[in-house]
C-alpha cells in the first residue's frame, strides 16, 4: 500500500502543519479507506482554489487525489518525499517565488513532472514566457474549466471516469441545481469570478473599483443567491459550471 504525504519535520525541528503537506487538509477519506494511486500538487497560497479543484479532480478522475502546497518551499520538500506526484499545478503568484523562476526550480528537481500553470495573469507574454521556462500547458483561471480538465486529461489518460464526471459529484451537484434558479447581475458574476480566483474582498473592491464595503454586501448577497454556505462552495460552483460549458 502506497503512503501518504505526512508532517514534514524542518531542520529546526519545527513540525510543519501536516494540513498543508498531506491530503487530509483538502477533507480526503479515513485513513481506513485505500489511499489514492497518484497526485496532483496544487501550488497555490489561497486556500479556495485548492479545494474547489480537488472537488473536480475527484469527480472527473479516478485514483487520482489533489495535495497542495502554499508555497514554493513546501512544493519543493513534496517533490522529494512525495514520489506517485505526477502532475502539477502552479500559480505564478506565490509568497516565496519569482513567478517563471518558480517553474524552473520545479522542473530543475523533478523534470518528469508535467507542470501546468494555472493562473489569473492572463497575457500572450505570460504564456510564452511559460512555456519557454518549461511548463506543459498555461490555462488562466478566467478560462472554462474544460480547459483544464482536457489538459489533465491528455496527462492523466488512465484515469478518467467520465461517468463520474456526468453524474456529478453528490452536495455539489445540489448546489449548482440551486444556482441555476436564480440569474446573476453582471456584478455579482464579477464578484463570483473574482472568488473563484481566490481574491479577498479588498481586491476585489480593487478591481472593480467600489468600496470595501459595497464588496462585502455583493459577496453575502451572492452566496445567498448561490445557496451556497461560504466563498470555497462558491467557488468549488463556480468552476464545475465552467466546467459544463464548452472551452
Amino acid at each position: 500500500m502506497q503512503e501518504t504525504p505526512k508532517a514534514i519535520t524542518q531542520g529546526n525541528g519545527e513540525a510543519q502543519d501536516a494540513a498543508t503537506l498531506s491530503p487530509a487538509a483538502l477533507n480526503t477519506p479515513s485513513p481506513a479507506s485505500a489511499p489514492p494511486q497518484v497526485f496532483v500538487l496544487v501550488i497555490d497560497d489561497h486556500p479556495i482554489i485548492p479545494e474547489a479543484l480537488q472537488d473536480l479532480i475527484g469527480s472527473h478522475f479516478d485514483g487520482v487525489q489533489a495535495i497542495q502546497a502554499p508555497n514554493l518551499r513546501q512544493a519543493r520538500t513534496l517533490y522529494q518525499v512525495e514520489k506517485n506526484i505526477v502532475v502539477t499545478v502552479l500559480d505564478l503568484r506565490l509568497p516565496d517565488a519569482d513567478g517563471m523562476a518558480s517553474i524552473t526550480d520545479l522542473r530543475a528537481l523533478r523534470p518528469e513532472i508535467p507542470l501546468i500553470v494555472f493562473t489569473g495573469l492572463d497575457s500572450d507574454q505570460v504564456r510564452r514566457n511559460a512555456t519557454e521556462y518549461g511548463a506543459t500547458a498555461v490555462v488562466c483561471k478566467t478560462e472554462s474549466t474544460a480547459r483544464l480538465l482536457g489538459e489533465l486529461s491528455a496527462l492523466l489518460p488512465g484515469h478518467v471516469a467520465s461517468a463520474k464526471g456526468a453524474a456529478g459529484n453528490g452536495p455539489v451537484e445540489a448546489i449548482t441545481r440551486s444556482a441555476s434558479r436564480s440569474e446573476l447581475s453582471p456584478r455579482q458574476q464579477q464578484i463570483w469570478q473574482g472568488i473563484a480566483e481566490g481574491m479577498p474582498n479588498i481586491e476585489i473592491a480593487q478591481r472593480l473599483n467600489i468600496s470595501l464595503n459595497t464588496t462585502k454586501a455583493h459577496v453575502r448577497e451572492l452566496l445567498q443567491r448561490l445557496g451556497v454556505r461560504n466563498r470555497t462552495e462558491a467557488a468549488t460552483l463556480y468552476f464545475r459550471r465552467r466546467g459544463d460549458r464548452q472551452p
